[in-house]
């Protein structure tokens, strides 16, 4: 699987867009959930209502894309703040960016589909820049990981999102 870390067939894909000067803090960010947070109004100089679409709401400190189906995991998609680089809970913002992360082995292939679509969305309609990899850009290359980490599962007889697959042990 080319260069990609094998710790990725198990944890999963992450991808950052970082913001330039202008960063949100944590209400712009909160009304991604499509309502704001009556504790951290929202700035007015990022729109993210507009993503509620998406389907992210709070999942303990970050957000997430939540499953109601009963195969894989109980977050597909995930959405943590970055400071530093770094994932922060509990932090009022301004963020230096986002951090989408997405496990391939622990939800049905087609799940896959949100997660490329939200790198797209936000990507597309933020002041951000994808890094995937250590490198900007790079939708193309998720794609190609996402489906060289299913087939990889694939030859190994896990069908990835399945119960098995939620039992593998790493």
């Amino acid at each position: 699987m080319d260069d990609l870390p094998d710790s990725a067939r198990y944890e999963g894909i992450v991808v950052d867009l970082l913001f330039g000067d202008d960063r949100p803090g944590f209400g712009d960010l909160f009304a991604i959930c499509g309502y704001e947070n009556p504790n951290f109004p929202p700035s007015g100089r990022f729109d993210f209502k507009q993503f509620e679409d998406l389907q992210f709401s709070q999942v303990d400190d970050y957000f997430g894309v939540q499953t109601i189906s009963g195969e894989g995991d109980d977050v597909a998609v995930w959405l943590f703040p970055l400071v530093d680089g770094e994932i922060v809970h509990h932090h009022p913002g301004p963020f230096d960016g986002i951090r989408l992360g997405y496990n391939v082995l622990r939800n049905p292939i087609e799940r896959s589909e949100h997660f490329i679509r939200s790198i797209e969305t936000l990507s597309d309609r933020l002041p951000v820049t994808m890094v995937y990899r250590g490198e900007a850009g790079g939708l193309e290359q998720i794609k190609k990981d996402i489906q060289e980490i299913e087939a990889s599962w694939r030859d190994e007889g896990i069908k990835v999102g399945t119960f098995e697959a939620l039992t593998v042990d790493y």
